[in-house]
């Protein structure tokens, strides 16, 4: 099959995909206070209003409450996090003095779009698949936005591009890349056993998909390609890749506590710009990163993983990992 070179600017975009928080819908009961109860007693006790209904079904209503338990188990962790980290956010940068307006969310929203196509059509399109897919309505899709926003401000004066990220941007655009896949497993004991069954001559995708706790094992173990100096990637697993024969099985190789198995299946040539020449795009998707890097840490520092305790049980099978 043959390989359709890409542009620098297209390989930068695809680099850069921004990883969009799962922002999901705050979820609550609403209703107003009922009028004084009659009961000579006087009580001054307000009597609940009726569950707030959301959908009908067959002329039959469901209300929030009915649902609640299984909402809060599916994405009310999620939330929860998500609402403490804006009300955190926005008590420091009020500390800062810095305010987000409409250029802000312009320049996130525009962002974003150039990072999933260069097309502005298809990248409205994707957009849209996209949102529909993470659930992100106007109001979340707007935090979202003024989220990003505040995070880059906040970090702005931290950010310093290095010759070395420099490099690396460079790298990701217009260096070789590899077309690799992997098979993770528990220890070397489980990578003894996949490597005999490869050597049976069972597919290396078969393996992957019914062996690899990678989250690549229902593609098979591909990955997007690899690049030499591409940071997402730990280094021992870059530098495997690119010491790996092609079209052989790696030796195991230790990464994060789990053994990994590598096919390297072909390599796609750089582009043959030199850094002087795409050192401006290289800047611009250096600092990107650098800022991705730098945000994701404020946001960590502001909500600790110990920071959120959740009361309700259901709450706790949707905080993220680590809370």
């Amino acid at each position: 099959m043959s390989i359709h070179p890409e542009s620098g600017q297209t390989r930068i975009n695809r680099a850069l995909r921004v990883r969009i928080l799962l922002l999901l819908p705050m979820l609550g009961i609403f209703g107003c206070e009922a009028a004084p109860s009659s009961d000579p007693a006087g009580s001054d006790i307000p009597v609940p209003a009726p569950p707030r209904p959301i959908a009908l079904v067959e002329r039959e209503r469901v209300t929030i409450a009915e649902i609640e338990p299984q909402l809060l188990e599916a994405v009310g962790g999620r939330i929860v996090r998500e609402r403490v980290l804006d009300t955190r956010l926005a008590r420091t940068a009020a500390r800062e003095g810095i305010e987000i307006d409409a250029d802000d969310l312009d320049y996130e929203r525009n962002l974003l779009t150039t990072t999933l196509a260069e097309d502005p059509d298809r990248a409205e399109r994707l957009l849209d698949e996209l949102r529909r897919n993470r659930g992100l309505g106007p109001i979340r899709f707007e935090a979202l936005l003024r989220r990003t926003a505040l995070l880059r401000r906040l970090v702005a004066d931290e950010v310093e591009i290095s010759d070395a990220a420099l490099e690396g941007a460079h790298d990701l655009a217009h260096g070789p890349r590899r077309v690799t896949r992997i098979v993770v497993v528990e220890d070397p004991r489980a990578a003894s056993d996949v490597r005999r069954r490869l050597e049976a001559g069972t597919p290396f995708a078969t393996v992957a998909v019914e062996r690899s706790l990678d989250a690549s094992a229902d593609r098979g173990g591909l990955l997007a390609p690899v690049s030499r100096l591409d940071p997402s990637w730990p280094i021992a697993f870059r530098e495997a890749v690119f010491d790996a024969e092609i079209g052989e099985v790696s030796s195991p190789v230790g990464i994060d506590g789990r053994t990994m198995l590598i096919l390297v299946e072909k390599e796609r040539p750089g582009t043959g710009v030199s850094l002087a020449a795409g050192r401006e795009a290289a800047e611009a998707a250096a600092r990107l990163a650098i800022e991705r890097l730098l945000m994701d840490r404020l946001a960590r520092r502001l909500v600790p993983a110990d920071a959120i305790d959740p009361i309700d049980p259901s709450l706790r099978w949707s905080m993220p990992r680590g809370e």
